[in-house]
């Protein structure tokens, strides 16, 4: 086995053991690309959760809500 698969193997093994942190990662990635859509005026507001409920099993709710340009939803 050479140095390339021993480390990759190593690599692999030590991320899951970080798994219990992978909601809090999604999350932050997540909110730094919002806030780009946020400074560009794509986006008015966001708001991101996430949370861990179990074993590789995650929830993550997103809440948008964009500019609009005419004024929002019109009712018949």
């Amino acid at each position: 086995m050479g140095i390339i698969e021993s480390s990759v193997s190593v690599f692999v093994k030590l991320a899951f053991r970080f798994e219990i942190f992978f909601p809090q990662v999604f999350k932050f990635f997540l909110n730094r690309k919002l806030k780009e859509y946020k400074r560009k005026g794509v986006l008015t507001d966001y708001e991101v959760k996430a949370k861990r409920k179990g074993k590789y099993h995650y929830f993550l709710e997103v809440d948008l809500f964009p500019k609009t340009q005419k004024g929002g939803e019109t009712h018949a």
